[in-house]
């Protein structure tokens, strides 16, 4: 059964390559961050509130479950007004919705290019990134959005992903993968930090977002002082002072797993750990300070490795990626 398994998920990387892909342009970028939000929908009218008096009975200290504690005498007004304080702080701020989220993560990819040396001029090995990518991305856990893939011309290693499904990879970090299984360990663990919102969530707790109920395109679009702090924000937490360490191992271990069902060898991002390990003496790289360490991180992933059962049965596909990239970089 296992190999049975393992044949087919090596199928599936192989017939991947037949079919065609949504690849990054940059025009069309462009294009797509100029193209206004679709309309929302209009909220339907209430009644007025003479209407609302009429058709609901008086209930006294509000509603819910509070409310109906105090009318029966279960809590007193005060305790009550504290229990509705604290849920409304509970609930005082919506997740930010996708819209949203393209619109910061959009801004920030243009902020990926213009810091980091721009687009690599190389439309086949955009398109190699790009196919990767598009499968990993596929079996994640949040395939429903739109992805996109760029080769940043730095020769530094640095790898970066922003929200709506923005993914960057260097030149120099290419140079120093030997497989394509540590080139979709590398996207998987990048993609991570999409599917589960990682540099949102810690936007949502900063000091930026205090005191406001939701991030809403019609908010930001009044107030751009707003827009400009929410992009500073998660700016700094991307490139500068890192995320939490815990997110950047669950990005390591969900990175390996997103990899492991597209049907690549598991272990192919905690090799490129090794090797990034090894070469962190070597030039700059966020990558590596905005992370916490390699052998931190290799360890952890060691610890993850022995859930996965016949793993010599998926490849590391070594060669077709060394004759892909062979000139290209």
């Amino acid at each position: 059964m296992k190999k049975l398994f393992a044949f087919f998920a090596l199928a599936v990387v192989s017939l991947i390559w037949t079919q065609s892909a949504h690849s990054f342009k940059l025009d069309d970028f462009l294009e797509s961050m100029a193209k206004p939000p679709p309309p929302q929908s209009q909220p339907t009218k209430k009644p007025a509130p003479q209407q609302e008096a009429t058709q609901q009975p008086a209930q006294k200290g509000g509603g819910g479950l509070i409310g109906l504690g105090e009318s029966l005498g279960i809590f007193d007004k005060k305790t009550s007004r504290i229990l509705q304080k604290s849920v409304g702080a509970l609930q005082a701020f919506q997740p930010i919705g996708l819209e949203e989220e393209k619109a910061i993560g959009g801004s920030l990819a243009l902020e990926v290019f213009h810091r980091f040396g721009g687009m690599y001029k190389n439309a086949a090995l955009q398109n190699y990134v790009n196919l990767v990518g598009q499968s990993v991305a596929e079996v994640s856990d949040r395939p429903e959005i739109d992805y996109h893939f760029a080769v940043l011309n730095t020769d530094n290693p640095n790898a970066f992903a922003t929200p709506g499904g923005y993914v960057f990879v260097s030149v120099g970090l290419l140079r120093m993968l030997q497989n394509e299984a540590q080139l979709a360990g590398v996207l998987g663990h990048e993609i991570a930090h999409i599917t589960h919102k990682h540099a949102l969530k810690t936007l949502q707790r900063s000091k930026v977002l205090s005191g406001l109920s939701g991030l809403t395109l019609a908010a930001m679009d009044e107030d751009e002082g707003l827009f400009d702090q929410v992009i500073n924000e998660v700016s700094d937490i991307l490139f500068t002072r890192g995320l939490d360490k815990d997110l950047e191992f669950e990005a390591d271990k969900l990175g390996m797993e997103y990899a492991y069902r597209m049907g690549y060898h598991p272990a192919g991002l905690k090799d490129f750990i090794k090797i990034l390990g090894q070469a962190s003496s070597r030039g700059s790289s966020i990558f590596l300070s905005t992370h916490p360490g390699p052998g931190a991180r290799f360890q952890a992933l060691g610890r993850f490795l022995p859930r996965y059962k016949a793993v010599g049965l998926f490849p590391t596909l070594a060669r077709r990626y060394q004759s892909t990239v062979k000139g290209q970089l």
